[in-house]
């Protein structure tokens, strides 16, 4: 029989696997956060000539503490902590033939639950808010570019009462989406799996692997956290039903 804790989330909190989990993926050299899309789900519309391609993605990933998104507030609860982790939801719409468009989505910011398993995903958001922006394909290679900006909409103040600052705040991103390719795309130079960073083949780690397929890696760097006057727009981003792609 399972042992039951009861769920007092200020009482232990991890933003983290534990150091355990051997598979935790390395951070990518100078981002802020990295973020991946676990799946994607993907429908063409023709309008007005022009063939769109809708997508939605879960996104998990992680940003380092002292970043917009993991504040140094975090560590009065865990100390020692060094990553905060990131769940979200993105939807695009893009232009099939140029690869240029539009982004949209909701992400939190969330932590463990005592009742969970030791190895339980992360899944009580203490910072939420929702993101907009531009997505730009980079002719020949597999790589898009992302700029928008993130806007905060609720904390967790009580559990981490240093947080209440961040309501109506926003911060600027820009970003790049890391395509992973595989021998055929390659000439046979990746012989399984690898992002093309700076010109070279990288392969994915083990980590960036979900049952077997290599994941889309999100790189992001962020800009200065500004009290955000038009958060009111964004509030009430939410994904909308697969079936209403």
């Amino acid at each position: 029989m399972l042992k039951r804790i009861p769920i007092l989330v200020g009482l232990a909190v991890l933003l983290l696997p534990s150091s355990s989990h051997a598979e935790f993926p390395s951070p990518p050299p100078g981002a802020g956060a990295w973020l991946y899309e676990t799946a994607e789900r993907v429908m063409f519309e023709a309008d007005e000539g022009v063939i769109l391609r809708k997508a939605a993605s879960p996104l998990a990933g992680f940003t380092p503490i002292g970043t917009p998104l993991c504040p140094s507030a975090m560590l009065a609860n865990v100390p020692g902590l060094a990553h905060c982790t990131l769940i979200g939801v993105g939807r695009s719409t893009l232009d099939a033939q140029t690869g240029n468009g539009s982004t949209s989505g909701t992400l939190d910011v969330v932590i463990d639950i005592p009742s969970n398993p030791s190895v339980h995903v992360p899944n009580l958001p203490v910072i939420s808010g929702t993101f907009r922006g531009a997505i730009t394909s980079v002719p020949g290679l597999p790589l898009l570019s992302l700029a928008g900006r993130f806007r905060v909409g609720r904390v967790d103040a009580q559990t981490f009462p240093g947080l209440d600052s961040l309501i109506g705040t926003s911060v600027s991103f820009t970003g790049t989406f890391r395509i992973p390719v595989g021998p055929n795309e390659t000439s046979g130079l990746c012989p399984a799996a690898c992002y093309v960073v700076d010109g070279s083949l990288v392969p994915v780690q083990n980590a960036e692997l979900s049952i077997g397929f290599a994941l889309v890696r999100l790189e992001i760097q962020f800009g200065a956290i500004e009290q955000d006057r038009d958060i009111e727009q964004d509030r009430d981003i939410e994904p909308e039903p697969d079936n209403e792609q």
